[in-house]
């Protein structure tokens, strides 16, 4: 490995994340008022109920765990508003592109690649789709890649255990490349341990907070009861979600065959071995109710690695811009941009979003006026009756849903009969 021990320049640091800022105001702007994510709603209402004393994983069932609920909880307990909501998640976005900021310098020193950073991982077509979103797959960001930038410092192990243990108190699935993390760390012991304690800590947090028996009915038994994709119906997922990444992975491969010319080389490869393992989340596609926004973190794992293949391809070539491996990440990341330009510049009908031979899908569920029109006629129920509509509409519009149940996707299970069953007496509109 190359020695290298020296920060980035303040001016670079300051820099990019001037420009991270300004592309997380645009956006916030740009998607103002839309609505893109049905399942946002789910987690945005569980977060308010939970945050006014609904009884999480009590009588409120949540199909994930409560990391997702704690975060959505907290920004709504700044200021109990969807902008406000959006616009602090968005932060986090920003705080992972940040982090991979970091990354790209320590990988390359290239000052253009990390300044760029920051603003390239918020500009990804995925992120641009679920911008602001409280998923589970965004508030996983800064953990993934601060994960990911820990992982090579042995001063950081602690700090990386508390991140690994932290991801499947997110989302499940992200136990996959938490363990990746705590593989390759550089201080496997002392970060392992501090990641089973925070898992335990998590989970016995959860248990007191809904019972051991509700928190496992809910998040992990009841998931395998929604349901299961044919396999025509899966291919096509996946094909969505390989034609999105596919400049990412071109640029994050050229990146990879110049691993000897990088700076760090270790740190390239545990993110190219973390890639992977997010690229392997693809299978719980299989399962109904999983939809592609777990494309956002792998993207977001793959976007330093790109900017990283890019500016180790340009060193390699001195002044002769025109060389392969420079032109095959230009041409990626250019066509990633693209794609993310589609969705933007016609959220109904993102052509080059779509893959080819795609039936119109993944555009935007409600633009402003129609989400709009829909909070006035949710308004305009009879009082007294609960709202049966998206459960967006519902929050913004200050109406309850059937039974107080945000989430009525996972009520489909049989184990979950019994809620549905209540939720069906709920006299309701729509």
């Amino acid at each position: 490995m190359v020695p290298r021990r020296l920060a980035a320049p303040r001016e670079v640091v300051l820099g990019g994340a001037l420009l991270g800022l300004i592309a997380l105001v645009a956006l916030h702007f740009v998607e103002r008022g839309s609505y893109w994510d049905y399942s946002e709603g789910v987690y945005a209402l569980t977060a308010q109920l939970w945050l006014h004393g609904a009884d999480l994983y009590g009588h409120v069932v949540a199909a994930q765990p409560p990391g997702v609920f704690v975060a959505g909880a907290g920004l709504l307990a700044v200021h109990d508003s969807l902008e406000w909501l959006r616009l602090g998640v968005g932060a986090l976005q920003l705080g992972a592109g940040l982090i991979a900021a970091s990354v790209v310098w320590r990988v390359t020193e290239s000052r253009l690649a990390t300044l760029l950073a920051p603003a390239a991982i918020l500009l990804t077509p995925w992120a641009v789709h679920e911008h602001g979103a409280l998923l589970p797959e965004v508030v996983a960001l800064p953990f993934l890649i601060g994960g990911l930038r820990m992982s090579v410092e042995p001063r950081w192990a602690l700090g990386l255990g508390l991140a690994c243990g932290v991801l499947p108190l997110i989302k499940v699935p992200l136990v996959l490349p938490a363990a990746v993390l705590l593989v390759m760390a550089v201080e496997r012991r002392r970060s392992l341990i501090a990641a089973v304690a925070t898992l335990a800590a998590g989970v016995l947090a959860s248990v007191l907070l809904g019972g051991g028996q509700s928190l496992w009915r809910e998040v992990v038994y009841a998931q395998t009861q929604t349901g299961h994709r044919s396999l025509s119906a899966v291919a096509g997922f996946w094909a969505q979600g390989g034609w999105n990444l596919l400049g990412l992975v071109v640029a994050a491969g050229v990146a990879w065959a110049l691993r000897s010319r990088s700076r760090d080389p270790r740190l390239l490869n545990i993110g190219v071995v973390l890639a992977l393992a997010m690229l392997a989340t693809f299978a719980t596609n299989l399962k109904e109710g999983t939809s592609l926004n777990i494309v956002v973190p792998v993207e977001g794992v793959l976007l330093p690695l790109a900017l990283a293949g890019a500016a180790l391809a340009a060193q390699r070539g001195g002044r002769r811009l025109a060389n392969g491996p420079l032109l095959a990440c230009l041409v990626g990341l250019a066509f990633t941009l693209v794609q993310t330009a589609s969705l933007l510049g016609s959220p109904t009908n993102p052509a080059v979003f779509l893959r080819p031979g795609s039936r119109p899908a993944w555009a935007v569920t409600e633009t402003a006026p129609q989400l709009r029109a829909s909070v006035g006629a949710a308004r305009a129920c009879l009082p007294g009756l609960a709202f049966g509509g998206p459960p967006l509409v519902a929050m913004l519009a200050g109406r309850r849903m059937p039974d107080d149940q945000p989430d009525q996707f996972i009520t489909r299970a049989p184990v979950l009969h019994a809620v549905r069953a209540a939720m069906a007496l709920v006299p309701s509109c729509l």
